[in-house]
């Protein structure tokens, strides 16, 4: 017998779970919907047939709900993290806070089968009613059946995860590739035998690192010559980075995430060829943190930028990033700072910039009549106390508060001397609205 929340007030309120999809089940399918717009069309539904749904019910996450998660075990990986959205949603829903889901395109969770077969089955113990799904999930004979259908999808999920993972171990006990994925740089496809110019290329970039040469200025090096990634790509400081840290290079094999030991401590070699010795990746790697170690000794206290990811430069149209220059807190072009981009020194004021942008954002807030239904906004004073409430929000809340009204911060070239604020080169563009059916 379904479980009735026992309060008639909860079973009136509703909930609902947003989340993006991933950029790989993206490809050939509909334009991606926001959190936003995701939110705004539940709380249009939810009004329609007379529910509330409170901010605290607003669940979120920017990747796919969970990921399955093998029974731990004295030789499992480690599980998964699970999305904190998700996570949170499933206990509020034990807890029969809310008597509706609002689930936008729930068809997507048939990618993500024992999510589903979750989902589906606390709906069945709390009389959760589900929203969404082309079939009607509130048929319990149809429940039963996509519950079904999602239990035994998620069981060959893990099944199949199971046997992958003890496959790699085996290989990685055994010193032979693993790890699966795309062919790496230095190797032919399988690490079968080693292509001699990438190969080349490898020892060439560990013999600069330890020489003196810095990540950035490698990759810059390697893009000039016109020698590719693995993948045709450019190289990227990261990317070097990774290659530098790789055990594949030293033929040295991994197991979960740490070198495997032969049964005396040491490390057994690799069926593979390596490209370079122990002794030069041992070496990398301690040099690797020993410029972390610097460079975070003398980092100053890292400063919050609210505006960040909405501030760019209308030279380049690339993204504006907070930064400090000297003691200066600034939003600076990235291009600057790119590998491959023209370079650009365009910058602004952070704190000056700031202000300005929170000025246009208190005005809105104090045209705010009524108290917002919105999910960034709940809890943001408005109307004509909104400049004394404004005062008392962190530097996250503002940020909200920022990519709720605007969509981009543009900035053009200065038209003063250098320390003056100019903010005639401020075009603040503002977020549409949707226009909900």
């Amino acid at each position: 017998m379904p479980f009735t929340p026992s309060s008639s007030q909860a079973a009136r309120h509703a909930a609902v779970y947003c989340w993006l999809t991933a950029a790989a089940e993206r490809r050939g399918g509909p334009p991606v919907i926001g959190l936003e717009l995701q939110e705004e069309l539940a709380r249009a539904q939810a009004s329609r047939l007379g529910l509330t749904l409170a901010a605290h019910h607003v669940f979120t996450d920017h990747r796919a709900p969970v990921l399955p998660r093998p029974t731990p075990g004295p030789s499992s990986a480690a599980s998964p993290v699970a999305a904190t959205g998700w996570d949170a949603l499933l206990s509020a829903a034990r807890a029969a806070r809310f008597g509706h889901l609002f689930l936008h395109d729930a068809l997507r969770l048939e990618r993500h089968p024992c999510a589903l077969a979750e989902l589906l089955a606390l709906a069945d113990s709390r009389g959760l009613r589900l929203y969404g799904h082309p079939l009607d999930l509130n048929d319990p004979a149809v429940r039963e059946d996509q519950r079904e259908r999602a239990e035994r999808a998620g069981r060959a999920a893990l099944a199949a995860s199971a046997r992958s993972r003890s496959a790699g171990r085996a290989a990685a006990a055994a010193g032979r590739p693993h790890g699966g994925g795309l062919r790496r740089f230095g190797y032919t496809p399988g690490m079968a035998a080693l292509v001699d110019g990438e190969a080349a290329v490898v020892r060439e970039v560990f013999a600069r690192f330890l020489a003196g040469a810095s990540l950035r200025a490698l990759a810059l090096d390697l893009n000039h010559r016109g020698i590719p990634t693995a993948y045709g790509r450019s190289w990227t400081v990261g990317g070097v980075g990774r290659l530098l840290d790789a055990p594949r290079y030293a033929g040295l094999p991994v197991l979960d995430g740490e070198l495997v030991p032969d049964g005396e401590g040491a490390h057994p070699g690799a069926s593979w060829p390596a490209c370079v010795s122990v002794d030069d990746w041992r070496a990398a790697r301690l040099l690797r943190r020993r410029r972390a170690e610097e460079l975070a000794a003398g980092r100053r206290p890292r400063r919050a930028y609210p505006l960040t990811s909405l501030v760019r430069c209308t030279r380049c149209e690339r993204h504006m990033v907070g930064s400090t220059v000297g003691s200066y807190p600034t939003y600076a072009c990235t291009a600057n700072s790119s590998l491959v981009a023209e370079h650009c020194s365009r910058h602004i004021g952070a704190e000056s910039l700031e202000a300005h942008v929170a000025e246009r954002a208190i005005a809105l807030l104090e045209a705010l009549t009524d108290p917002p239904e919105c999910r960034a906004l709940d809890g943001v004073t408005s109307g004509t106390e909104a400049r004394f409430g404004w005062a008392r929000l962190s530097t996250a809340r503002r940020a909200t508060v920022f990519r709720h009204f605007f969509a981009t911060v543009r900035i053009g070239a200065s038209s003063t001397g250098r320390s003056v604020f100019d903010p005639s080169r401020i075009e603040l563009v503002p977020r549409p609205r949707p226009t909900l059916p």
